[in-house]
Order: C-alpha cells, then structure tokens, then sequence
C-alpha cells in the first residue's frame, strides 16, 4: 500500500513539473505578430572609405546617420574625396545602390583645376557629372 502511493504521488509530481514546464513554454514565447522599428544608426566624427563602380570614395562627417540599407545621412561638416576631386560642405546625402549624394547647404569643390564655390551639389557619381546650386564662383589655380 505505501508502495503503490508512493509511486502515485511520484507520478502527481512529474505530470505536475511537466504541466508547469508546459506553462512557462508557452508564456516566454514572443507573438509573430509583434512589429519591430529598426533603430537608426548614428556615429560621431566619422571617416571611412566606400567602393563604388566609380572607383574608391573617403567620406566623413561630424555625424553620420545610416537612413537604410543603401542611404546615409552626412549630417553637419562633411567631405568626399576620391581622385578626381574633394568636396567639402555640410549635411550631405548618399545614396550608395544610385551613387548619388547631394546638399542644399554650401559647398566647396577643389580639383587639379581649381576651386569652385557654390550654394548646393548634386554629384551623379556613375556619370562623371556634378551639377551645382546658386551662385558659383570659380577660381583658377595658377
């Protein structure tokens, strides 16, 4: 008799673990149905160097704001720099799957056949070609 309630009270304790094991399964699974908000990523005082079709590109800024998987933002002074030419101004955007980038705010353009002032940019950087905003003043090196 004493054995036979032992084994009873051994089975009541393993279905009872195994019930409480059950719970704690189900309540510590995360819903599918929840929505997850990607952070943005910012970084400070940043240089690097991005590869392109186009060639090797060093960019920087105070700030960078990485928008997406192909957009960031070059927030506050910023500079490209490949070969052909150095662009310094601020708050520039980079589209790199379209190898855009482009500003509203003042810009100086330096290359070997001088330096170039003006109110924005748009660099069409697979092309070869920056288009510039406002008033331009060139100056020839001599």
């Amino acid at each position: 008799m004493i054995n036979n309630l032992t084994k009873r009270t051994r089975n009541i304790f393993i279905i009872f673990i195994l019930g409480l094991q059950c719970l704690i399964y189900f309540f510590n699974q995360k819903p599918l149905t929840d929505n997850y908000i990607q952070k943005s990523i910012t970084v400070e005082n940043f240089s690097s160097i991005v590869l392109s079709k186009s060639g090797i590109t060093k960019i920087g800024s105070e700030k960078l704001n990485k928008i997406d998987e192909n957009n960031i933002y070059l927030e506050g002074k910023s500079y490209l720099e490949n070969k052909e030419y150095k662009i310094y101004g601020k708050n520039i955007s980079i589209d790199l799957s379209k190898e855009i980038s482009n500003s509203d705010e003042y810009v100086e353009v330096i290359n070997r056949m001088g330096l170039l002032k003006a109110q924005g940019f748009k660099n069409l950087d697979y092309n070869g070609k920056i288009f510039f905003k406002g008033e331009i003043e060139f100056v020839i090196e001599k």
